[in-house]
């Protein structure tokens, strides 16, 4: 049954810690600036749990349950902090600032149970591959829309870089792949495979079940291996043929059969290397992650796309850059696969401001982006284009092609020769030939070289956020396995690096003054007055008591104002 989180909690004037520590640890509990009490009147207070009611029983039928708001931002805290699961739910035990920026704010309260915690991480994950829509993700546009509506930020310019990240899986050669997905699958069939296979099967499935991949791989050569490669192929080709397609695992180990083998009369065949596609399984923990090799750098996981905020006009200075949209793909996906769904997504969830500008390097231009960007009114602002440059200059200038050596400065004569252009060359091949294509980028590195250089190192600062973003990383692998663990982990990593911008923000701007001499608000959300209400009740009250309590010397004294 699903239940929201009481927004009047009761407070236990006894079991609250303010009134139980002394006057330094108090006043640090109580720093409305500290970033425990910014949380969770930021951020923990402001999750719409509705979002997420599609998880739980309609009516009145089953146990309410535990606080969404709470689990969610154990979520945000724990990759705030880079922790693993055992530490958060110490933290969230026995680290009085978690429990409050958690919004547990008397000793008595109950952190949700590590059985719960995961069991809203599992029905997020598998509301995602029923329905396809990620509740975090809308989770997240709803906190990032606040933000940017409370703070006046304006979302009219953005910029967006990409990161591969590693999934926490081995490194597996090919055969131990085939081999162990194999034994994965054998492991899940338990009891049961032998009633589904034949005795004569299950004897070499037997003999099977006693090899060491990692072993073998190590100790025997390449032609050993490419004997054992090929009657593994076969036995697992026998074991399909004699298993229905509803069987556990069978979706696996027939898609890592059809990708490492092929099926000649009757036998099979391993594929030769080359034909091996980079999207086939690298390891059966983490199906999801292809491969990819960019530069120097090898990846068996994810690429994740980070958008954010981008302006410098006078109404915005000083503001800080949100992180306004995140997407998760396959290791495999092109940069330029990521900019209508990054720009749509914003327009229609996050902010109602028109995005006017887009900062990205050369690998997000393409031509359907450009005719994207036009049709929407947007400057596209790509830093240079990706490939080699030609030492050609292509100009249309009143239906005749002007050639230009950049080297050399020569214009040269263009004939026009069906649907290309030719130059005569001194090289080996006596013509040089152009196309429209070639044309048309020749005209837009023109267009990119004219932007000012202020305005192409406006993209520069997305850098810093991608570091951000990884920083708990190790050796560039998070610590989760899967597509969808890994959208709720980008998630809720940006939705922390997007609260400690607004929280540097806010104290900053409270170290100083505003025009009229005031000082500005960090509580930036506390709009409703049940809201005030309870940060009186809850810093101001305590204090108070306490304060009391320190000045009297007499025991009844206490005891009468504390009854109070």
């Amino acid at each position: 049954m699903f239940k929201k989180t009481d927004t009047t909690p009761q407070y236990d004037l006894f079991s609250t810690p303010s009134t139980q520590l002394g006057k330094r640890g108090s006043k640090k509990y109580d720093d409305p600036k500290a970033w425990h009490n910014q949380f969770y009147c930021n951020v923990t207070s402001k999750i719409d749990e509705s979002i997420f009611s599609p998880l739980f029983k309609k009516g009145n039928m089953g146990a309410p349950n535990a606080s969404i708001r709470v689990i969610i931002g154990m979520f945000l805290i724990k990759e705030g902090f880079g922790c693993s699961d055992e530490d958060l739910f110490e933290k969230c035990e026995f680290d009085l600032l978690v429990r409050k920026a958690l919004g547990l704010l008397s000793l008595s309260d109950v952190a949700p149970s590590l059985d719960t915690y995961y069991l809203l991480r599992r029905r997020i994950c598998q509301y995602e591959m029923e329905e396809g829509v990620n509740l975090m993700e809308k989770c997240f546009a709803q906190l990032t829309s606040d933000q940017l509506l409370q703070f006046k930020i304006s979302c009219k310019s953005v910029r967006m870089d990409s990161k591969l990240i590693g999934s926490n899986i081995a490194w597996y050669s090919r055969f131990e792949i085939i081999h162990n997905t194999f034994r994965h699958f054998i492991k899940g069939l338990g009891e049961s495979s032998n009633t589904l296979l034949n005795p004569k099967l299950r004897k070499l499935i037997d003999a099977f079940e006693q090899e060491d991949a990692q072993k073998m791989v190590y100790r025997l050569n390449s032609q050993s291996i490419e004997a054992k490669l090929s009657s593994l192929g076969l036995l697992i080709y026998q074991v399909l043929k004699r298993l229905d397609e509803k069987t556990v695992g069978y979706d696996l180990l027939h898609r890592v059969f059809h990708e490492q083998y092929e099926v000649v009369k009757g036998a099979a065949i391993p594929r030769p290397k080359e034909e091996i596609s980079a999207k086939s399984v690298q390891n059966h923990n983490d199906p999801d992650a292809p491969y990819r090799k960019k530069g120097d750098q090898k990846i068996k996981g994810y690429s994740v796309n980070i958008t954010e905020t981008c302006n410098d006009k006078d109404d915005q200075d000083g503001k800080p850059n949100l992180i306004v949209d995140v997407q998760v793909k396959p290791v495999s996906a092109a940069d330029n696969d990521y900019v209508q769904g990054a720009v749509t997504h914003i327009q229609n969830n996050v902010t109602d401001d028109k995005i006017e500008k887009l900062y990205a390097d050369g690998a997000y231009q393409s031509p359907d982006n450009r005719d994207f960007a036009d049709t929407n009114h947007i400057e596209l602002m790509i830093a240079g284009l990706q490939g080699r440059q030609s030492i050609y200059d292509l100009e249309m200038k009143e239906g005749n092609l002007i050639v230009t050596n950049l080297d050399t400065g020569e214009i040269i004569p263009a004939i026009q020769t069906g649907d290309k252009w030719r130059i005569t060359t001194n090289g080996k091949s006596k013509y040089k030939y152009f196309t429209v294509l070639q044309i048309e980028n020749s005209a837009l590195k023109r267009k990119l070289a004219s932007i000012p250089i202020e305005e192409q190192m406006k993209r520069n600062n997305v850098e810093a956020t991608i570091f951000q973003y990884c920083f708990h990383s190790r050796n560039n692998k998070t610590r989760y396995r899967g597509l969808l663990k890994h959208k709720l982990y980008s998630y809720a990593r940006c939705l922390w690096m997007n609260h400690v911008r607004l929280m540097i923000y806010l104290i900053t701007t409270c170290q100083g003054t505003t025009e009229n001499g005031s000082k500005a608000n960090f509580r930036y959300l506390n709009d409703s007055i049940m809201e005030m209400l309870l940060f009186f009740v809850n810093f101001v009250l305590p204090n108070s008591f306490r304060l009391a309590a320190e000045n009297s010397t007499n025991y009844n004294v206490k005891l009468k104002n504390a009854a109070f």
